[in-house]
């Protein structure tokens, strides 16, 4: 099976790094910033780890995936521990499991793997899957969403596997959360479905998506729209769905609920966005390291303690960390 990243979240640094020289010029005048909420950044002593998935774990600290290095990293205060995957891979994202251990995908390896707060590490084999994006269930288990299969996974902490086919032929299933109503609800290449815990899934709304998601504050599901700048939102209960519009080239990548709003990251753009539940759209400058030239590309984000939000830089090899004060 041939897999293209180039059109997916991650793992394709050269590539943009080269779109975005020629498309700087071309995207023009962008909105007014607010004052930055207080950013402070750390440095991955792995180097080119490429840091992607994030989340702050059951022991307080914040773990996350290093793509290029094939390994699992986390950060307690400024401390970093990098733990290698025993058979290497290219860790994508990171969820915590209802067994208080991190599970994560591998996406070019077909794996799920699992990882204890002590750094014991077990592997699951999912063939011809391309599991990303992973989330803890309702229902003591975790969700996936099979990017190359069409298929949405589960895996219960034991490491029992089961797949369930999607409704609409070759969607490619992205991101993944868990809903308000007890379902878990996904994006895909043609909009947003939802799927039960039985594994009973339908499509819920169709349009242009292929991003994060996540229940925001309001009960309402809240997802990115990379390929249009938009972020959105969509009611569970009738599917009505409201777009608003974020900086032009910003390409978001997730999105996390926090403080009461929702907030995201940019892929092309040096910034972190934050969109409150009526739709009011901020961004927030993080330093650029490449003097210009191009971007950190912004990766993953979660909430951490004290309601600061978290977000990985991948292309800058950095953690971030950003006040919602």
């Amino acid at each position: 099976m041939v897999r293209t990243l180039a059109i997916r979240p991650w793992n394709r640094v050269l590539l943009l790094v080269t779109m975005t020289a020629a498309l700087i010029p071309l995207l023009g005048p962008r909105p007014a910033h607010a004052v930055p909420g207080r950013i402070r950044e750390f440095v991955v002593p792995t180097s080119s780890s490429h840091p992607g998935g994030i989340v702050l774990g059951p022991d307080g600290a914040v773990w996350f995936t290093e793509i290029a290095t094939g390994a699992i990293g986390r950060l307690q205060g400024r401390t970093f521990t990098t733990f290698p995957l025993p058979q290497g891979g290219l860790p994508n994202a990171i969820a915590v499991g209802p067994d208080g251990a991190l599970w994560f995908t591998e996406y070019w390896d077909d794996r799920v793997g699992r990882i204890t707060t002590g750094g014991q590490i077990t592997e699951y084999s999912v063939p011809d899957a391309g599991p990303w994006d992973i989330v803890s269930g309702p229902d003591d288990a975790l969700w996936f969403t099979e990017l190359d299969a069409n298929r949405i996974g589960r895996i219960t902490p034991l490491g029992a596997v089961t797949h369930f086919d999607l409704p609409s032929q070759d969607t490619a299933p992205d991101g993944i959360t868990n809903g308000p109503d007890g379902a878990l609800w996904f994006t895909d290449g043609g909009g947003v479905g939802r799927i039960t815990t039985g594994g009973s899934a339908t499509h819920r709304w169709s349009g242009n998506s292929g991003g994060g998601i996540t229940t925001g504050p309001d009960g309402n599901l809240w997802f990115v729209q990379s390929s249009s700048d938009l972020a959105a939102r969509l009611n569970p209960a009738n599917g009505q769905v409201s777009t608003f519009r974020i900086d032009i080239g910003c390409f978001p990548q997730e999105i996390a609920s926090g403080s009461g709003s929702l907030w995201f990251t940019c892929y092309f753009l040096d910034e972190v966005g934050r969109v409150t539940v009526d739709g009011r759209v901020t961004a927030f400058p993080v330093p650029n390291h490449f003097h210009g030239n191009y971007p950190d590309t912004l990766e993953g984000i979660a909430t951490g303690a004290s309601n600061d939000m978290w977000f990985t830089e991948e292309a800058a090899n950095r953690i971030g960390r950003i006040s919602t004060s």
